[in-house]
């Protein structure tokens, strides 16, 4: 757990990536289909990891860290998703990865996925935009009873 408060050193593309998703960057997986997403991942980013020449088991950890920062972006956006992608690298360095790697992973993805994501997700029929609460249909609101003089 202490490991996880230490400071780490982290480039400045990471930092400016960071900065972008705290002031509000459109995030488009945001509320996405987990399958979608994933599927993004996999096609825009993890060629990254497959091309590099790793060993087996290290590609392995990279397409954990892919799936898990996949999610994140599919359940946070702003301040607590720039919050927990820097906690998930901290993480995956204590358990073994290069941290120069983990944020050019994450730095590709944002540039990978800005902009493009909705329309092609759109047009496959697997992302829908999050959806807003509803206000009642005017048919439905029962009328104040006469009788009740808390309704006036």
């Amino acid at each position: 757990m202490e490991s996880l408060l230490k400071p780490m050193k982290l480039s400045p593309d990471f930092n400016r990536v960071l900065e972008e998703i705290r002031s509000g960057a459109e995030n488009a997986l945001y509320g996405a289909v987990p399958a979608a997403s994933e599927e993004l991942f996999k096609r825009n980013v993890e060629s990254l990891v497959e091309g590099a020449g790793l060993p087996s088991l290290q590609v392995i950890h990279y397409r954990w860290f892919l799936r898990e920062i996949a999610r994140l972006w599919r359940t946070r956006r702003d301040r607590d998703l720039a919050f927990h992608l820097e906690l998930c690298i901290r993480k995956w360095v204590n358990l073994g990865l290069e941290p120069r790697t983990l944020q050019f992973l994450i730095c590709e993805a944002h540039q990978r996925l800005k902009g493009t994501v909705p329309k092609a997700l759109w047009m496959s029929g697997v992302w829908k935009p999050p959806r807003t609460p509803r206000s009642p249909r005017p048919d439905r609101i029962l009328p104040p009873e006469p009788n009740n003089l808390w309704n006036l």
